[in-house]
């Protein structure tokens, strides 16, 4: 398996948000903390304040474990419906903290609410999320799988729902990232590890769908998952 990661740098977007000023910072969605570890590890300057949210329930013991030592606090947090699901009567995604406690924020493929989000920040306080977009329904043609309809969950949504939650975007990008496989094995993980990626599809209760899709790679060789992404930079309005 060959992964080629988005026309950005991730770590650089955020490196730009927590910069000299910044002295609290809040990793919303941090799973189980790899991502924030690896960064923290390589920067030359600490963060007085770092707190990782997750809201899975199994990831939050793994996090805390690993970013114990660095100095991160992690906590529980009510997860947020997916972004497209939100609607004024949705109360999910409440963020245990005060008002304006964070410099920055960055969330990294979670669900959020923007309204939370802009209440935890301080007046111009930067927000930075990557997300992937609506699937092409890739996966579900390859597995003999109905394809869901075309989602809505694309930049200009998130734009949009930023403006209404208090935010005011001022960079964006959008991009795919390619993973090739060789043989069906590594996406077969990939299904367990993300079920979400296919709602429905268990590949250890049905792996005659897996098999098919190592006959094609077998036929026609290498495969190509392109997933598309964007990500978006916003800072809390101060009106």
């Amino acid at each position: 398996m060959v992964s080629t990661p988005p026309p950005w740098d991730y770590r650089a977007l955020i490196d730009a948000a927590a910069g000299p000023d910044t002295a609290t910072l809040l990793d919303l969605g941090t799973g189980g903390g790899e991502w924030l570890a690896g960064w923290l590890d390589g920067r030359t300057t600490a963060l007085p304040r770092v707190v990782a949210a997750e809201s899975w329930p199994p990831n939050v013991p793994v996090a805390g474990r690993r970013l114990a030592p660095l100095g991160v606090t992690v906590v529980h947090t009510d997860g947020a419906l997916d972004n497209v699901d939100q609607g004024p009567a949705d109360r999910s995604g409440r963020l245990p903290f005060r008002g304006a406690s964070f410099d920055a924020v960055v969330n990294r493929h979670s669900s959020y609410r923007p309204e939370e989000v802009a209440r935890v920040l301080r007046p111009g306080g930067t927000f930075v999320t990557q997300q992937v977009a609506a699937g092409d329904g890739t996966l579900h043609r390859l597995l003999d799988l109905p394809v869901p309809p075309a989602g809505d969950w694309t930049l200009r949504y998130a734009v949009n729902q930023a403006a209404e939650g208090g935010l005011t975007v001022v960079d964006a990008g959008v991009g795919a990232d390619v993973t090739t496989y060789h043989d069906v094995a590594p996406l077969a993980w990939y299904l367990r590890q993300v079920p979400w990626a296919v709602p429905g599809y268990d590949p250890v209760r049905d792996p005659d769908r897996l098999r098919r899709v190592q006959r094609y790679i077998d036929t026609h060789g290498p495969l190509e998952i392109r997933r598309h992404h964007f990500w978006l930079r916003a800072i809390r309005r101060t009106d």
